[in-house]
């Protein structure tokens, strides 16, 4: 059901899309969370099947920009900062395979 000038109800079902966020841990990664599009630095699209993603900011992940942790036993250390809203396609840097 939908909201119209003759004083309908709203529909208290349909929900508002949440914002995507980019957000820095304290010593640890930036967690992208929300609808995202996670694009390379050429356009590419790079597939994720998730809606909350931690991207590596130590740069020592094995995992090229996706964060494996490795922060820890590295000693990495960054503040931390609020959540902020960003578009829903990210474009992130990702280390080239060798040919």
């Amino acid at each position: 059901m939908s909201s119209s000038a003759e004083g309908e109800s709203p529909d208290l079902g349909a929900r508002t899309p949440r914002p995507t966020t980019l957000r820095p841990y304290p010593d640890g990664p930036v967690v992208l969370r929300g609808p995202f599009r996670l694009v390379d630095g050429d356009g590419a699209p790079v597939p994720t099947h998730r809606r909350t993603l931690a991207l590596c900011r130590c740069g020592r992940s094995r995992l090229g920009a996706v964060c494996d942790g490795t922060h820890r036993s590295a000693g990495y250390r960054a503040p931390g900062g609020p959540a902020r809203e960003v578009g829903e396609e990210v474009v992130v840097p990702l280390a080239v395979e060798p040919g």
